[in-house]
C-alpha cells in the first residue's frame, strides 16, 4: 500500500502565474540572494549533486532556460541568479 502523501498541486491557473510550493519559492529566493560559499538549502543539499538538482528545479518551474551543455559552473550560477531575481519581480509574494 502506498502511504506517501499526495503532492501539492502545481498546475498553472488560467488567471495568474504558475503555482509553486513554498519550498520552491524559498529556493528561488535563496538562488536570487545566494553568495559564494553559502550552504545549499534543504532538501537540495541532500541531493547527490545539489547544483544540478537546483538548476533542474529552476528549469522545471520555468524560472530559467536550460543552460548550455558547455557552460561553466560560474556562468550557470550567474544565469540562475539573474533569472531568479527576474522571476521574483514578476511573481511577488
Amino acid at each position: 500500500m502506498d502511504e506517501r502523501r499526495p503532492q501539492p498541486e502545481t498546475v498553472r491557473p488560467l488567471d495568474g502565474p504558475p503555482r509553486v510550493r513554498l519550498s520552491e519559492r524559498l529556493l528561488v529566493e535563496w538562488v536570487a540572494h545566494a553568495k559564494v560559499g553559502d550552504p545549499f538549502p534543504e532538501p537540495w543539499s541532500s541531493a547527490r549533486d545539489p547544483r544540478e538538482s537546483i538548476v533542474r528545479t529552476l528549469v522545471g518551474l520555468g524560472v530559467m532556460a536550460p543552460p548550455a551543455r558547455d557552460a561553466s559552473v560560474a556562468a550557470i550560477a550567474q544565469q540562475a541568479s539573474a533569472a531568479a531575481r527576474a522571476w521574483l519581480e514578476q511573481n511577488p509574494a
